[in-house]
């Protein structure tokens, strides 16, 4: 068992989304496959450009809705 009481908080729930992310991927039964052609090299390279650092952004959903 993996004791993550010795982590930071943020680092906890870094992995729990992780995990379960891990849960809904795996426990359909259903991996996705990557294409290998050209087409999808070229889009992956179109949305590389737009990778975005948000290493200290935290998500809150309550933000989301304020009008």
């Amino acid at each position: 068992m993996i004791d993550l009481r010795v982590l930071p908080q943020k680092a906890q729930n870094e992995l729990l989304d992780f995990y379960q992310f891990l849960v809904e991927r795996y426990s359909s039964g259903k991996r996705k496959r990557l294409p290998s052609n050209d087409s999808a090299k070229q889009v992956n390279n179109f949305f590389d450009q737009y990778n975005v650092d948000l290493t200290d952004y935290n998500f809150n959903r309550n933000e989301l809705y304020d009008r």
